[in-house]
C-alpha cells in the first residue's frame, strides 16, 4: 500500500522488517500540527497491509522530544468552537483506533518531552522505551481541556485510577524513573543507547512467530473488555489457525534439529 505524505511533518522509513513512523516537526519540538494525523494514518495503514513489516516503531525527530503536545498556535483554527473542535478530532480518533487495532507490535521510542497529546500518542503503543532524560505530562488542567475518556482509560489501565488522577489533577511532569516505577513506560535507556536498544528489541520480536504475537496482542486487548463483549469466535479461530500453521510445525522441527526457527506468519 503506497504511503502518501502531504504535511511535510511526518516521515516513514523501513529497515528490514521494522517500519518507522517519525513525527518530524522539530522546530516545534514535534508538536502535533494540522495534517500530521492524516499522514501518520497513511503510514500505519500501509505498514498494517505490508506482510514484510513485522514491527512498527514511532519516534520524534531528533532527541529533544517525542511529541511536545498539540500545536497551541493552531488551536484558534482547530478549536475555534465546539463543532470545529469535534470535526478536528475525527482523524486523530481514527488514527488512535488504527494504532490500537494494528496486529503488529507498536513501540513508542521516547526521547525528551512526551507531553499532552504526545503522551496520548505514546499510550497507543503496546510498549514504551524511553530515554533517561524523558519527561511525561498531561497538562489538560493548565489548558482548560476535558481530556477524552478513551485516552484516560488507557492511562488508568497502565497506572491505575489514583495515579491517573494525580497526573491529570496536578498536570505535573514525571521523570523517567517515576514513569517506569508506576508502569507508564517499560524500559529506560541512556539517550545515546535508546535507539540501538529499541531496535534490538524490535528485531527480536520480528524473528518470533507473527501469528502468536498477533494472537497475544488481540487476546490481551480483549481481556480489557467485559466477558460479554469479547470476540470469542475470533479468539477460537486464531487459536485454531496457530495450531494448524506451518510456523507451529517449524517451531517443533527447529527445536528437534537444535536450530533457530524461521517463521513466515503462516
Amino acid at each position: 500500500m503506497p504511503i502518501t505524505l502531504t504535511s511535510g511533518l511526518v516521515a516513514a522509513e523501513t529497515r528490514g522488517p521494522i517500519g518507522w513512523l517519525i513525527w518530524d516537526n522539530p522546530t516545534k519540538l514535534n508538536a502535533l500540527s494540522p495534517g500530521m494525523s492524516e499522514d501518520a494514518l497513511s503510514v500505519i495503514e500501509s505498514y498494517a497491509a505490508d506482510p514484510a513489516i513485522k514491527v512498527v516503531i514511532m519516534r520524534g525527530a531528533g532527541t529533544r522530544a517525542f511529541i511536545s503536545g498539540g500545536d497551541i498556535k493552531s488551536f484558534d483554527k482547530t478549536r475555534a468552537n465546539a463543532d470545529i473542535a469535534r470535526a478536528s478530532r475525527a482523524i486523530p480518533a481514527k488514527l488512535r483506533q488504527t494504532m490500537l487495532d494494528l496486529e503488529k507490535p507498536l513501540i513508542a521510542m521516547i526521547h525528551g518531552y512526551c507531553l499532552g497529546g504526545g503522551m496520548g500518542m505514546a499510550l497507543n503503543a503496546d510498549l514504551r522505551f524511553a530515554s533517561s532524560d524523558s519527561q511525561f505530562s498531561v497538562p489538560a488542567a493548565l489548558r482548560g481541556i476535558a481530556y477524552a475518556p478513551s485516552g484516560l482509560q488507557q492511562l488508568v489501565d497502565l497506572v491505575g485510577p489514583s495515579r491517573a488522577k494525580d497526573i491529570m489533577f496536578s498536570a505535573r511532569r514525571l521523570r523517567a524513573d517515576e514513569a517506569l516505577r508506576i508502569g507508564l513506560i517499560n524500559h529506560i535507556h541512556e539517550p545515546e543507547d535508546l535507539e540501538a536498544a529499541t531496535l534490538e528489541y524490535a528485531e527480536t520480536l520480528a524473528r518470533n512467530a507473527p501469528l502468536a504475537i498477533r494472537a497475544a496482542k488481540f487476546f490481551i486487548n480483549q481481556l480489557g473488555l467485559p466477558e460479554e463483549q469479547r470476540n470469542h469466535t475470533r479468539i477460537t479461530a486464531m487459536i485454531d489457525q496457530a495450531e494448524k500453521s506451518a510456523d507451529f510445525r517449524e517451531a517443533t522441527t527447529s527445536f528437534m534439529e537444535k536450530r533457530k526457527p524461521v517463521f513466515h506468519g503462516r
